[in-house]
C-alpha cells in the first residue's frame, strides 16, 4: 500500500539534495523555485541541475539514497525512460505512463507525475467552462503529452482528445485519445477548443518557432495553453492571443508540479507567494 506522501522520505534538518535531470537540460527556473522555498522554510537544501544521458540514468538513481540525495525531477527526454526504471509508481504515474518526480521510500525507488497536478491548476481557475463538453488537442507524444492526455480526458473529463504529433505510434501508445496526422494538425486546432502544446518548439533559444503553421486560425472562444516557460510569451501564444484567444503560458504548470514535488520530498507546502516574488523579480 503507498504510504502517506506528506511523511518525509529525509531529516529536514540535515543537508539535502534534489536534481532535476534531462537531456539538453537547457536553461531551468526550477533552481530559482525550489531554493527559495528551501530557504523560506528554513531548510538547509540544495537544488541542482544535471544533464544526463540515458544510458546514465541507472547510475543517477542509485544515487537516490534518501539520505543525502532525496530525489530528483524528470523532463525532456528520459520522463518514460524512468518509468522503466523505479521500484515502484503511484497510480498517477503508473496511469500516465510517465514520471517526473522520483525518491526513495522504504528501501525503494518510487516514480510520481506532478505534471497532471500542475497541468490541471490554472485550468480549474478558468470559470464557466463546461469542460465535458470541450475538445482538446494536444501537440507532442512525449510525458509530458501523455500527463496533459491523463489530466484532460480522466480527471476533467474533456469530451474529445486528440493527440497529433511527429511520432505517430508513439502518439497511439497514449490511452484515451484518438490521433491526428502531424499533417492535418492545423486543420483539427482550428476546431479544437484547447489547444496544448507539449513540444519543445518555440523554447528558447529558438523563440521565433511554433508548432502550428503560421497560416493557423485561432478564434475567441479558443484556449492555446503552452508548457514552454521560456520565453514567457512564445510565438504560439502571441499568435494565439492576436485573435483573441485566451492563453496560459508553461509557468503556472512549472510552479504546480514543483510545488507537489516540493511537498512530496519534504513534506511540507511550497511557500508560493514566495516563489512567485522571486520569478518576479528575476524576469525584471
Amino acid at each position: 500500500m503507498q504510504r502517506d506522501q506528506s511523511e518525509n522520505i529525509a531529516d529536514p534538518s540535515t543537508p539535502q539534495t534534489c536534481y532535476l535531470i534531462g537531456h539538453p537540460i537547457g536553461h531551468s527556473l526550477s533552481p530559482l523555485i525550489h531554493s527559495v522555498a528551501y530557504e523560506a522554510t528554513g531548510l538547509d537544501w540544495h537544488y541542482a541541475v544535471m544533464d544526463v544521458l540515458e544510458r546514465d540514468l541507472d547510475a543517477v538513481l542509485a544515487g537516490i539514497d534518501g539520505v543525502n540525495v532525496v530525489g530528483v525531477n524528470v523532463t525532456i527526454p528520459h520522463k518514460q525512460a524512468i518509468f522503466r526504471r523505479v521500484d515502484s509508481l503511484t497510480e498517477t504515474a503508473r496511469a500516465v505512463g510517465a514520471v517526473n518526480t522520483v525518491y526513495r521510500r522504504d528501501g525503494k525507488l518510487v516514480g510520481d507525475n506532478t505534471d497532471v497536478a500542475g497541468f490541471i491548476a490554472p485550468l480549474r481557475e478558468l470559470t464557466g467552462y463546461n469542460w465535458s463538453s470541450k475538445s482538446a488537442l494536444i501537440l507532442g507524444a512525449g510525458g509530458a503529452a501523455r500527463a496533459v492526455a491523463h489530466a484532460l480526458t480522466q480527471k476533467m473529463g474533456l469530451a474529445e482528445v486528440a493527440v497529433s504529433a511527429r511520432r505517430e505510434a508513439t502518439a497511439r501508445d497514449i490511452p484515451n485519445v484518438t490521433v491526428t496526422a502531424w499533417n492535418q494538425r492545423e486543420v483539427a486546432a482550428a476546431e479544437a477548443d484547447l489547444i496544448v502544446n507539449t513540444t519543445p518548439v518555440g523554447m528558447n533559444p529558438n523563440a521565433d518557432a511554433s508548432p502550428l503553421p503560421d497560416t493557423t486560425p485561432f478564434s475567441p472562444h479558443q484556449i492555446v495553453y503552452d508548457l514552454i516557460y521560456a520565453p514567457p510569451r512564445t510565438q504560439l501564444l502571441d499568435r494565439a492571443r492576436s485573435a483573441g484567444a485566451q492563453t496560459i503560458g508553461g509557468l503556472p504548470m512549472l510552479i504546480g508540479q514543483a510545488a507537489a514535488a516540493f511537498h512530496i520530498w519534504t513534506g511540507r507546502e511550497m511557500p508560493i507567494e514566495s516563489v512567485m516574488n522571486a520569478l518576479r523579480d528575476h524576469r525584471a
